[in-house]
């Protein structure tokens, strides 16, 4: 769960002068260079990287979803990368088989997008009046722009740079919408100083979310608990690269009713922790350069999580995670992935705190029974200290997957 409200930057218009910097409503925000049903009134902010997660490398921020809620972390979800690698017989393994290690740790996501990302369209004022030449080409929001005139297309700047050199002539790209790949034509138009296509797009996104769990028969960590998702489209990210990234928190701005708080930090090093393999609805998976330390626990069945009280394994500040009490109120059966049942804070000093749920929480490990029984995803806006949790019984058979294509 994340909500892009703290470092956000604008996706480039392209033309020959893209425009940057615009501020992010969640702890993740994009083009760094740098259903459940909620209860009656209730509206839903997401708690890590969501539709208005932490999106951004420049900044860091929370996330959010479609629903009456918001992600709470600062970022949102897409599609698995496979990578090299040997193999590993964790898909061998039962649930009640699995053991692993509870994390609760605060980190940064830098993600690159397969494709560069059609955000939004935009009308250009010509001598002929207003146009739209993507729009007029078919292109969409959410349409993934992978070749120009058979060229891939490497990021937001070079793509800017080719459609003002067109001077107007057309330029075939190859355009992803969903499983379907196809060419559209488009036909840049001279606006006030330069040629332009009439879209904002986007390539990179970057936040703050945290760590839920790590496994040390497959090496592959989850967290998040929703995916990275596209701030304008709501579609969760396809993934070209990314890595976890340290960082340090400095901060924390309090959840209070009707406007959720969320945690401060950045970017601590240059160095990566290790590299995303996957980015889909129910978080982000990857390998880490140096396995966590800690003691295994063994999950809890997503049939034997029950309403009743838990614990939530927070970070707050330089003291790293801290165990706060909890209660499971309710476990919701609509067959939705991420959203499994309803958490509420219950702990003061947590309390004292944060006032409740806050952005950047996303993916804080929940135990049950001395059990992992799952994570944090979003916060409701009306009610802050209480928020949506996902089965970790989920996460871990999407971290089982994720470690088979490395």
């Amino acid at each position: 769960m994340w909500d892009e409200a703290s470092f956000g930057v604008r996706p480039k218009l392209l033309s020959i002068q893209s425009r940057k910097g615009m501020s992010s409503i969640s702890l993740f925000s994009s083009s760094f260079k740098k259903k459940a049903k909620p209860r009656q009134g209730w509206k839903l902010l997401g708690l890590g990287l969501g539709a208005a997660a932490l999106w951004a490398l420049s900044a860091l921020g929370p996330f959010q979803s479609s629903s009456p809620a918001l992600e709470a972390s600062v970022f949102n979800g897409g599609a698995s990368f496979p990578q090299e690698g040997g193999e590993n017989t964790s898909q061998a393994l039962t649930v009640e088989e699995a053991r692993v290690v509870p994390l609760g740790t605060a980190f940064g996501i830098k993600l690159f997008t397969d494709g560069v990302i059609v955000a939004s369209l935009s009308q250009i004022s010509t001598e002929e009046g207003r146009r739209c030449p993507a729009e007029e080409a078919g292109l969409r929001p959410g349409d993934y722009l992978l070749e120009a005139d058979g060229m891939a297309i490497q990021n937001n700047t070079a793509l800017a740079a080719y459609i003002g050199r067109s001077q107007g002539q057309p330029i075939r790209f190859t355009v992803r919408r969903g499983d379907q790949v196809f060419e559209a034509q488009v036909t840049p138009v001279y606006g006030e100083v330069a040629f332009q296509a009439g879209m904002w797009v986007r390539d990179s996104a970057a936040g703050i979310g945290t760590l839920t769990f790590y496994d040390r028969e497959s090496q592959v960590f989850a967290g998040l608990g929703h995916g990275i998702c596209d701030r304008d489209t709501s579609a969760v990210m396809a993934l070209k690269s990314g890595e976890p990234a340290p960082i340090t928190l400095c901060g924390i701005e309090k959840s209070q009713p009707g406007q959720p708080g969320q945690l401060q930090g950045y970017f601590s090093s240059q160095d990566a922790l290790g590299e995303l393999l996957g980015n889909n609805d129910t978080g982000v998976y990857g390998t880490l350069d140096q396995a966590p330390q800690g003691e295994e626990v063994s999950l809890l069945p997503r049939e034997q999580v029950a309403p009743g009280p838990c614990e939530i394994l927070v970070s707050l500040d330089d003291a790293g995670p801290q165990w706060y009490q909890g209660e499971i109120t309710q476990i919701l059966t609509t067959g939705e992935r991420t959203k499994n049942f309803l958490v509420t804070v219950t702990d003061e000093r947590l309390l004292a705190k944060t006032g409740g749920i806050v952005q950047g929480m996303s993916g804080c490990p929940i135990l049950q029974q001395g059990k992992l029984a799952g994570a944090v995803t979003h916060v409701f806006t009306d009610d802050v200290t209480t928020g949506y949790g996902i089965f970790a019984q989920t996460m871990w058979e999407e971290a089982q997957e994720a470690a088979a294509a490395k």
